[in-house]
């Protein structure tokens, strides 16, 4: 996202090919070179806000050494930072860029650059969406177009169901009082509150959730050879 407040990516995406997620889940992260088709270099982000922790999200991040974005502040809630402290994840993404003295840790609703993030714990214990006035970036809050429909419905990576399901039912409260999509990382469009599963909620040239024009969400993603192994991240579509 791009205003005069600056340069804000909301999550780091799979990551490159041969990285744990990626071998995972079967497919390589795109993000760099996406970034670059629209004018974008890895100097230009002034902030990186992670929705939570978990590997196809924090791909990118850093490459285990250094964060891959040299200018940028990344933005963490602090429940999510001492959920996964010490574990792998955090010393393979996380620990880099604490060490580089480029981590932000938040507590609850803060304000960023002209957008709200708003704790949605149940994915994870430290879980935030982002607020705009274009979208709600729910990260892993719905993980399938029909939960925007039936938010009970849970899933199996959720740490906590049922705290997970309010969150689904005050994001998507929230969308609906803002008349704003929800961006949510895993279904390939964006979703309305109570919209059918399936249906097209693609952004017309106004901006605005209509048939035809641009995706809102850009896909990370690209085939790579062997099957995945499971761990620190949260597939698509496993109700």
């Amino acid at each position: 996202m791009s205003s005069g407040d600056g340069l804000v990516l909301v999550d780091a995406g799979v990551g490159p090919a041969g990285g744990e997620a990626a071998e995972w889940l079967g497919v390589a992260g795109r993000l760099p070179g996406l970034l670059g088709r629209v004018g974008v270099e890895v100097a230009d982000v002034d902030a990186v806000v992670l929705t939570h922790v978990h590997l196809d999200h924090v791909g990118w991040a850093s490459d285990g050494v250094r964060p891959l974005f040299p200018r940028a502040e990344y933005v963490v809630q602090r429940d999510e930072v001492e959920h996964v402290r010490g574990g792998a994840t955090y010393l393979s993404r996380i620990r880099p860029i604490e060490e580089a003295g480029q981590l932000r840790v938040v507590d609850g609703e803060t304000a960023l650059r002209g957008m709200r993030l708003v704790p949605t714990p149940g994915h994870t214990p430290g879980h935030q969406a982002v607020v705009t006035e274009r979208a709600i970036l729910g990260g892993d809050v719905l993980v399938h177009p029909a939960q925007a429909r039936w938010p009970e419905l849970t899933y199996v990576y959720e740490r906590d169901p049922a705290t997970a399901v309010t969150s689904r039912r005050e994001v998507l409260a929230m969308a609906a009082a803002l008349g704003v999509p929800i961006a949510a990382a895993h279904p390939s469009n964006a979703l309305q509150p109570g919209a059918p599963p399936g249906a097209d909620r693609t952004q017309g040239a106004d901006g605005r959730p209509g048939a035809g024009g641009t995706q809102l969400l850009p896909v990370d993603v690209a085939p790579v050879e062997g099957p995945g192994t499971g761990g620190d991240v949260c597939p698509p579509y496993k109700l």
